[in-house]
């Protein structure tokens, strides 16, 4: 079994980060000693609006991504608790905002082809199903939103409506890797895929330009090496949100090198766009000119 030199502090604990200076920043421990590594090595958990990272070794600022920890049994959900939430669209508020902008026959291939999910909470939530390309169900992101403008719910405090399908299961001792939203798509003969951070993206992009395979992140952290591997032979073109260029730019480079043949797009990045829009905010806006 692998043994690493430094993992991520497993406690709650937090420090004032070197960059933005918020109290979001997690240490690097070294495994042996269990004390922590220098002040400046950990990563800053606030992605979008720091994203410092830096692990001891070599000073790269992606090089965290590829320290991963020793390999455990995954844990995967059961094929017919994804089955069974294959209905009551009608409640759903997004396939019903899909339908509302889409053919039938559009939104019914989307549903059928993304295995959209229809949750009990938050008022028929949607769950996005990360199965991956051998079939297994790693979970389920469940998400809420506005029936009529097609965003995402928030708290009263401004926290997104978000769960999982294992935590409501209550799934004890659960080892989850997470994958790909879309990543089942995935066989010999795709050739070109395209990858966003926003579920909801992805699946109206694949409507708006069926000619890519289109796949989500999930998170502007989601772009790195273990949920990209599965892609290695692709030709993958990467549409990162506004502001989110340089962080995914960099580590397409690292992975270029690796044997990737990946492509960052800077389509997002000019000035009368707004930081965090991805490709539906600019077509949305585009639209209105």
């Amino acid at each position: 079994m692998t043994q690493y030199k430094y993992h991520l502090d497993k406690t709650s604990k937090k420090f004032n980060c070197p960059q933005c200076n918020k109290k979001r920043f997690v240490k690097y421990v070294e495994t042996e000693t269990n004390n922590y590594a220098e002040s400046q090595y950990g990563r800053c958990d606030r992605e979008t609006n720091c994203g410092y990272a830096l692990y001891p070794y070599n000073n790269s600022i992606v090089s965290y991504e590829y320290v991963n920890t020793p390999p455990v049994k995954l844990s995967y959900i059961e094929k017919e608790t994804l089955q069974n939430t294959l209905n009551k669209y009608e409640i759903n508020p997004l396939v019903i905002y899909l339908y509302s902008n889409y053919s039938k026959d559009e939104v019914e291939n989307t549903i059928v082809k993304y295995h959209l999910g229809t949750s009990k909470i938050f008022d028929g939530a949607t769950i996005f199903w990360q199965k991956d390309d051998t079939g297994n169900i790693r979970t389920g992101k469940i998400m809420a939103y506005d029936t009529s403008t097609g965003t995402r719910l928030k708290t009263n405090d401004g926290k997104p409506l978000i769960s999982w399908v294992h935590s409501i299961l209550k799934k004890t001792n659960y080892n989850l890797k997470q994958c790909l939203f879309g990543l089942h798509l995935l066989n010999q003969t795709i050739k070109q895929v395209a990858i966003v951070e926003s579920e909801k993206t992805a699946l109206i992009m694949s409507i708006e330009f069926p000619q890519y395979t289109w796949m989500s992140t999930g998170s502007l952290q989601g772009f790195k090496y273990d949920y990209l591997t599965p892609l290695k032979e692709k030709d993958i073109t990467a549409f990162p949100d506004k502001g989110a260029y340089n962080k995914w730019k960099e580590t397409a480079d690292v992975l270029n090198n690796k044997g990737f043949n990946i492509e960052v797009s800077k389509l997002l990045e000019t000035k009368e766009y707004e930081e965090g829009w991805d490709l539906v905010d600019m077509m949305n806006y585009e639209s209105k000119k």
